[in-house]
């Protein structure tokens, strides 16, 4: 089946690098678990075997200020920049994602659906984001992104 559809995708859109890109990051593999500890509570994160969530998980552990930005998303800046290396041309962020915007070097936590981005990049999934989104309060709030 998966066969199938990809052909028909090559034959709708030929051959284009850029679409070989995208739906090979459709197939996200789970590198590690991490979590966001915020107070004393701790809020689960799958990270997606790529280069660009290898760099930010080798950076951990780390503390950092997360800021509302647009109303749809929590954004921070990574100690260092983040791995570029075979990033997608962008992503479709969904509620729970954790995304790097390349052009700017923040990683972003949606708490909304957004529209395809060009220079997002899949890193990977805050399980129980509702959760956490009802603990935090204030627009900006510190929290330790840590591996288990």
């Amino acid at each position: 089946m998966k066969l199938l559809i990809l052909s028909m995708l090559w034959m709708t859109f030929g051959n284009s690098e850029t679409m070989m890109k995208n739906i090979s990051s459709m197939e996200q593999t789970v590198l590690i678990k991490g979590k966001i500890k915020v107070g004393e509570e701790n809020f689960p994160v799958v990270y997606y075997d790529n280069p660009t969530s290898r760099s930010l998980v080798a950076q951990m552990p780390f503390t950092v200020t997360l800021e509302d930005y647009a109303g749809i998303e929590k954004i921070f800046y990574p100690p260092q920049s983040l791995n570029k290396d075979d990033a997608p041309e962008g992503a479709e962020p969904q509620i729970g994602d954790l995304m790097y915007y390349a052009p700017w070097g923040d990683v972003a936590i949606f708490y909304k659906n957004f529209r395809f981005a060009s220079g997002l990049i899949p890193l990977g999934k805050v399980e129980h984001l509702e959760i956490l989104m009802s603990a935090v309060k204030a627009n900006a709030f510190r929290a330790t992104f840590e591996t288990e």
